[in-house]
């Protein structure tokens, strides 16, 4: 189960956005779990690291626990955040997603902070999820650090002009344009150039089916329930 041959399933493959952040409390072990269940190829998380170095799944630096703390998950060593709930569960490492995942599902792996690239990559690497595993992000600096690294890595990017020139300049073997930048031309181009296209973060049923009429590889969606029957439908109709 490799990472690039789980974004060659036809007619796209399914990203679990945050796991399933339609379905449970994003970037948990349940969203995960239900990422798995609804038939998702990938699940996508983000990544924060607590002061003592421990990557663990979160969106945001600041975070308001259940206790009713609001806090920087980077100002606080990992047993404080443990001890801690968000959404009634406990915030979820790096590593227990991982082994979550192994043999189930592919991940990528979101760096929010360019400071934790080679913890996370050496993470992935002691793990041996490197086939299965991709790290992707917005910050082209966290792609270079990762050159020659073995792992997939994808480059985000939200606004024009495309990116697909830049990923190839950074060895990444994904592009993640937000899904009103994934037009025919961007998803041609990158084709061209051997890249998978992966777009986000998609919910609506309609823009679904124009995305796969386009052709791109991955779908990022809050809902992989609802995506994965639209898929179906769509793969009854082409056979």
């Amino acid at each position: 189960m490799k990472i690039l041959e789980l974004l060659s399933v036809k007619p796209f493959a399914i990203i679990g956005h945050r796991g399933a952040a339609g379905l449970a409390r994003e970037n948990s072990l349940k969203a995960l779990e239900l990422a798995i269940r609804y038939g998702a190829e990938v699940a996508e998380f983000d990544v924060q690291t607590t002061r003592d170095g421990v990557p663990v799944a979160s969106h945001d630096d600041i975070v308001l626990f259940d206790d009713g703390v609001r806090a920087s998950i980077r100002s606080m060593d990992f047993n404080d955040v443990r001890s801690r709930s968000v959404g009634g569960e406990p915030i979820a490492t790096i590593e227990e997603l991982v082994e979550h995942a192994r043999g189930r599902i592919g991940l990528f792996l979101e760096i929010k902070n360019p400071e934790d690239t080679l913890t996370v990559a050496n993470l992935v690497r002691r793990l041996n999820a490197v086939d299965w595993v991709a790290i992707i992000s917005f910050y082209e600096s966290t792609l270079t650090q990762l050159r020659g690294s073995g792992i997939v890595t994808g480059l985000l990017y939200f606004k024009p002009p495309g990116k697909v020139l830049e990923c190839v300049k950074l060895n990444c073997r994904i592009v993640l344009p937000r899904f009103n930048l994934a037009t025919e031309k961007t998803i041609a181009l990158a084709h061209k150039l051997r890249l998978k296209v992966v777009t986000w973060t998609v919910n609506d049923t309609k823009l679904v089916e124009e995305l796969a009429l386009r052709g791109v590889d991955g779908i990022a969606t809050d809902y992989p329930d609802r995506v994965a029957s639209i898929r179906k439908l769509l793969s009854s109709k082409r056979s």
